[in-house]
């Protein structure tokens, strides 16, 4: 689904959203205990309402996948370091539409799912990439401020 000709990227690669975003594209599907640890975690990192909102937008993000992908996405298992081609792709789609970077995320986007689809799930990818962006933003703020005091 993406450009191979660079090496795969790992987990210290990623930015805060793309790592969270890895983690709900590798533990959601594995069922009701996986699911309740992330929302635990994002509930505990965006507020409750924040994480409610942040998982419907994965929740359509994932069924967009599910009806328009090219080939279902290749996710690999929680605890493996390097992602996949397809997973590498999604984190910077989510990343880059939350950062307002539609057009890099449509051209990845265009890789993965069907003409159609592309845009309801850039828009998905937007609405789930900004409050895990929002969380990483306050705790770059919180880091600085506990350095100055």
């Amino acid at each position: 689904m993406t450009d191979t000709s660079r090496p795969f990227r790992t987990l210290h690669d990623l930015t805060g959203p793309e790592a969270r975003t890895l983690d709900m594209l590798r533990l959601w599907p594995l069922g009701p205990e996986a699911q309740a640890h992330v929302w635990a975690t994002l509930a505990a990192e965006l507020g409750p309402a924040r994480a409610r909102d942040c998982l419907s937008a994965f929740e359509a993000l994932s069924a967009h996948l599910a009806r328009s992908a090219w080939t279902a996405p290749r996710i690999a298992p929680p605890e493996a370091v390097t992602l996949t081609a397809d997973e590498d792709a999604l984190c910077r789609i989510v990343d880059s539409a939350a950062r307002g970077g539609r057009e890099e995320a449509l051209a990845h986007a265009s890789f993965v799912l069907r003409p159609d689809a592309l845009l309801p799930f850039l828009h998905a990818a937007e609405r789930t990439g900004l409050p895990l962006l929002c969380a990483e933003c306050r705790a770059r703020l919180l880091m600085c401020h506990s350095r100055t005091h």
